[in-house]
């Protein structure tokens, strides 16, 4: 079983990936230094033959931007704010949603996958938004992960927010559509409706 956790040799290995299919656009463009170009034949022999040269092969594994189920996820050098995202680590919804940036979207046999950096826990910090269950914003450190985490979209809650609490503190407000439904209150003289569910 493919293990969605990203230590650093995963890391490093995609990061390597990248820069190589990146070498090899730029070295076969017309543009490259003739002395680089000398000296091609040395690249190509010495790194796999599976990272073809072909910018449009490479568009086929890295993505800018998926549509999905309705939501755009772009990579944050593309549109910062479609690549923050609340997801639910390792897929598990028995936990609270984690805050992170996609810093990639990339193909797998698995289907379509976000490599995010996750925004970490405030624990020595008391979260002011705990207080308030139905608001639905927490504080994390500003501080990103070490490493980067394969996320599945099917994991994603939704968009948020992010806002600078402090230099060490963002808040991350969730962005999850919200559209009223019905829930009556009475009381003696009114009756009062309030309806809220999910899209």
């Amino acid at each position: 079983m493919l293990s969605w956790n990203i230590g650093q040799q995963e890391s490093t290995l995609l990061r390597s990936y990248i820069k190589a299919a990146k070498l090899k656009y730029w070295l076969n463009r017309p543009s490259c230094p003739p002395a680089f170009r000398e000296v091609k034949w040395l690249f190509d022999r010495f790194v796999s033959p599976s990272i073809n040269a072909n910018p449009s092969d490479v568009s086929e594994v890295l993505h800018a931007r998926i549509l999905h189920e309705g939501s755009t996820y772009t990579r944050d050098s593309t549109h910062v704010g479609n690549s923050l995202i609340l997801y639910y680590p390792g897929g598990l919804r028995s936990v609270e949603p984690t805050p992170g940036t996609i810093k990639y979207i990339f193909e797998t046999e698995q289907g379509v996958c976000f490599a995010v950096w996750h925004h970490l826990p405030s624990h020595s910090h008391s979260d002011p938004f705990r207080h308030y269950p139905h608001f639905p914003a927490r504080l994390f450190l500003s501080a990103l992960a070490e490493h980067l985490t394969i996320v599945m979209p099917e994991w994603v809650v939704s968009h948020f927010a992010r806002w600078n609490f402090s230099p060490q503190h963002i808040v991350a407000v969730s962005l999850s559509r919200v559209r009223p439904e019905v829930l009556t209150i009475h009381d003696n003289s009114h009756s009062i409706g309030l309806n809220y569910h999910k899209n």
